[in-house]
């Protein structure tokens, strides 16, 4: 994660609530050492990144760090659960040239999506995980592979349309 955060002049970057985004690399961080849901929450993300559905540039470089960060299988249940819920926003925000670039970032780090869902360590993360593979995966038979191989770690209530 910090290596991705390194890529980025915060500072230059948008923000909704604060002057820029300098103080986002440290909310991140600070969303990645969590060990329980409260401490996930993105307390600096959530209207200075993303407000609903609107957002500003600032999601691509957060994305991009949120799939760096699903990388590393040391971060908390709570934390990737979190991670994969901001991500999830940010693919279906309102500014469609911003959602497709969420979306190629999840499509960098897609097969740390299908680790999460094969992983069995929370349906509700491979619920998100999946949904963002289904979206990010140019590979329809691929999808179609993943829900024959893991349907059992999925929710029983997935609609295989959703």
């Amino acid at each position: 994660m910090e290596l991705e955060i390194g890529l980025y002049d915060w500072s230059a970057l948008p923000c909704r609530s604060c002057p820029s985004a300098a103080h986002v690399p440290a909310e991140l961080l600070r969303m990645a050492r969590a060990q329980n849901r409260e401490e996930a929450r993105p307390k600096a993300i959530e209207y200075h990144v993303l407000q609903e559905s609107w957002a500003t540039p600032t999601v691509v470089p957060v994305a991009r760090v949120l799939m760096a960060g699903l990388a590393d299988r040391s971060i908390s249940a709570a934390a990737r659960n979190q991670f994969l819920d901001l991500l999830w926003s940010f693919v279906i925000v309102d500014d469609e040239d911003l959602a497709a670039q969420c979306l190629d970032a999840v499509r960098g780090g897609i097969w740390a999506l299908y680790e999460e869902i094969l992983s069995g360590d929370s349906q509700g993360s491979a619920l998100l995980a999946y949904w963002l593979v289904k979206d990010a995966e140019t590979t329809p038979a691929r999808v179609e592979r993943l829900l024959a191989t893991a349907r059992h770690l999925l929710p029983e209530d997935l609609c295989e349309e959703d």
